[in-house]
């Protein structure tokens, strides 16, 4: 007998430890899974989200371009090498190098020095070139027409990033709770499950005694249909949520997360001309109207200018010798006017009245565009 029962507890012991080594197994591998707070949220999104990464790569592009716009503007060196040979004459060469710079008052400077040969003489020369706009193309306002439209659209698209930046916290956040408030919601639906299925287990004892009716039967097993249909419900809307939470943070759609946030909240209480104010003050798309117009009366003033007819004038000069050792003896002076303009400007003349057009529109947009802040604050 006591054989019997050393072995029966025994076995007992052997049967809840392998229970409980189970369940650490289990608690175990819960702690392995992808556990994020809501901070932790936010900062993943911002530094993974695919949207965000492509707009900030198109930022970097913006960035390169008002770069290459500014290094117009710069010393450039271009050496020049050139061979032939033809048959009315013995070959022909020339090497040099040609030292230009654009100026951003529309001047263009450039120094050729040069050394060649043609049928078997040599020559040696420097030519000094200045370009210089008079009339249409005269001034900053063009010269520097691409290095400002690239800098208004760098400038243009870091406000729009940050507004991404920030659609993209408030989705994460949103997406979070939503999640929370599923849980809690399946939680309270499965509790009222169980309470509900063991009221038809005592419904059916009662209907066999006679005690209520196979109609009374009936509507407690409807009302369970509608609490599983609720609750089928609420986990599809669960999983879709934290699918949504997984594009967001970039992460991969077959893995699985678990998100923590805390439920408490201090309220902020504000006056809605207070509230306006603030908005009307950080808003980022009013912002970006302001610089728009900014920039559409830039374009009108080119435009402006753009009517004017074109006068260039082109001064040159230039030394040559016989040597390769720039031993110059004659020298070359030369000036140009040159003008090519049509003398009706039809095409000049429309596109200022479209630009003087578009102005117009920006300024409606920005009075549209302030009235509908305040009406979303309002609302809110």
């Amino acid at each position: 007998m006591k054989r019997t029962l050393i072995c029966c507890t025994l076995i007992t012991w052997l049967f809840l430890t392998a229970i409980d080594s189970s369940g650490f197994c289990a608690a175990h591998a819960a702690e392995q899974q992808s556990v994020l707070t809501l901070d932790q949220a936010i900062q993943h999104a911002l530094a993974n989200n695919r949207s965000l990464n492509r707009a900030r790569l198109g930022l970097e592009s913006n960035q390169i371009t008002y770069n290459s716009q500014q290094e117009e503007f710069q010393l450039k060196i271009v050496p020049a090498v050139q061979t032939g040979y033809s048959s009315d004459s013995e070959e022909v060469w020339r090497a040099g190098a040609s030292f230009s710079r654009r100026f951003s008052t529309g001047v263009n400077l450039s120094l050729d020095p040069f050394v060649g040969g043609q049928n078997r003489e040599n020559q040696a020369g420097v030519e000094f070139r200045l370009d210089l706009p008079l009339l249409r193309g005269a001034g900053k306002e063009f010269a520097l027409d691409g290095v400002q439209s690239s800098l208004y659209a760098y400038q243009d698209a870091t406000l729009s990033f940050h507004s991404q930046q920030a659609g993209t916290v408030l989705q994460t956040v949103q997406a979070v709770y939503r999640a929370l408030l599923n849980d809690r919601q399946i939680d309270l639906q499965e509790k009222q499950l169980a309470a509900l299925q063991a009221h038809l287990a005592l419904a059916k004892i009662k209907e066999k005694a006679g005690v209520i009716t196979a109609i009374d039967l009936y509507r407690a097993e409807i009302r369970i249909k509608n609490v599983e249909n609720g609750l089928t419900l609420r986990r599809e809307s669960r999983a879709n949520t934290l699918d949504e939470l997984k594009r967001l943070l970039a992460l991969s759609q077959s893995g699985d997360i678990t998100i923590t946030a805390p439920i408490s909240y201090q309220p902020i209480a504000l006056e809605e001309t207070e509230a306006v104010k603030i908005a009307l003050a950080n808003r980022i798309e009013l912002e970006q109207t302001r610089r728009r117009i900014s920039e559409t009366e830039r374009q009108l003033v080119l435009a402006e200018k753009n009517l004017l007819p074109q006068l260039d004038l082109q001064l040159g000069y230039s030394q040559t010798g016989e040597d390769l050792d720039f031993g110059f003896d004659e020298e070359i002076w030369t000036a140009r006017l040159s003008s090519n303009t049509d003398l009706f400007r039809r095409s000049e003349k429309n596109a200022y009245t479209q630009k003087w057009i578009s102005y117009r529109q920006i300024q409606l947009d920005q009075i549209a565009e302030r009235e509908q802040i305040i009406q979303e604050v309002r609302a809110q």
